[in-house]
């Protein structure tokens, strides 16, 4: 899918959903807005629960300062799942979840992904103080079903549904995304074409808002933009990535590429950590801090 560039504009509308088995269910829509049962499921999705934390370990003649470090940064990683599970506990219905590890020790790996950190060293000659913003991936179980996001449910873990009315696509068709959450979030929705460039389709220059109310559907692109999707050469797989959370998120690096677009030149992983670069709620001393976050794709394909 290629977005479109002056000059190369087809336009195209799509005057009725296709109902594809299995993916997609719209027994209704009126306005599109009104679609009492979305049912999609994303090609990947991860839900997270990301925490500022403070790690202390005491000064010890048998540990070495650096040891010492390490162990505060330990201790940080290990009460960043026990705030993650406590909040997740308490900020939802959902009991039912898998922490991505329930333990953390000075020698664990990928367990917990910091996300920035603080060397704060020796206070009052008597302890190593640190500080981390850390992510903690868990998953529902698989007795546990994903809320719908036409079930809007303000205690529900937060899911955002993105789609496209069909998974494959020809060259010269318009493409439209939808998307819809199950409480008020805030997201950055982009396309990870097949030739590997990463273009920001909302916000945009056009439609600045980052902020999306429950329930509502939300159409790229849209009243108020200037650009179309249609599919040209190169074919291949696209990506349409939604990054989303409970909370603001982190500022991003963008250049301006036409008709109210912007392209972000690093990589998928780069701008996952930076959009991940949110305000956490709360105190040191609040054990409910923390703020969800939520990843998902959708995955079509395009040829002549």
């Amino acid at each position: 899918m290629k977005n479109v560039i002056p000059g190369r504009v087809i336009v195209y509308m799509l005057l009725n959903f296709l109902i594809i088995t299995g993916w997609l269910t719209l027994p209704h829509m009126a306005n599109g807005q009104d679609l009492r049962s979305v049912q999609v499921s994303p090609d990947q999705e991860k839900r997270s629960c990301i925490q500022s934390v403070d790690g202390y370990a005491v000064l010890s003649e048998n540990m070495t300062i650096a040891e010492t470090r390490t162990t505060a940064f330990a201790n940080a990683k290990r009460q960043a799942v026990e705030r993650a599970r406590t909040y997740i506990q308490s900020k939802t219905k959902v009991v039912n979840f898998e922490l991505k590890s329930d333990k953390i020790t000075a020698t664990t790996a990928g367990a917990v992904t910091v996300l920035e950190e603080k060397d704060l060293g020796i206070e009052n000659n008597t302890r190593y103080h640190v500080w981390i913003k850390a992510e903690v991936e868990f998953s529902l179980k698989p007795d546990i079903k994903t809320p719908d996001a036409t079930d809007v449910d303000q205690d529900s873990l937060l899911t955002v549904k993105v789609w496209t009315p069909k998974k494959k696509y020809k060259d010269g068709e318009s493409i439209k995304i939808y998307v819809q959450g199950n409480r008020d979030f805030y997201a950055r929705i982009v396309d990870m074409t097949s030739s590997g460039e990463i273009i920001q389709l909302l916000p945009n220059h056009y439609r600045k808002s980052n902020f999306f109310k429950a329930g509502k559907i939300y159409k790229i692109p849209d009243t108020g933009d200037r650009f179309d999707l249609t599919v040209g050469a190169p074919y291949g797989q696209d990506q349409i990535i939604v990054y989303a959370s409970v909370v603001p998120l982190g500022a991003v690096a963008l250049e301006k590429v036409g008709q109210g677009l912007h392209r972000y030149r690093g990589s998928r992983k780069d701008l996952a950590v930076q959009t991940r670069g949110i305000a956490v709620m709360g105190t040191a001393q609040d054990t409910q801090e923390g703020a969800e976050f939520y990843e998902a794709s959708w995955a079509l394909t395009t040829g002549k």
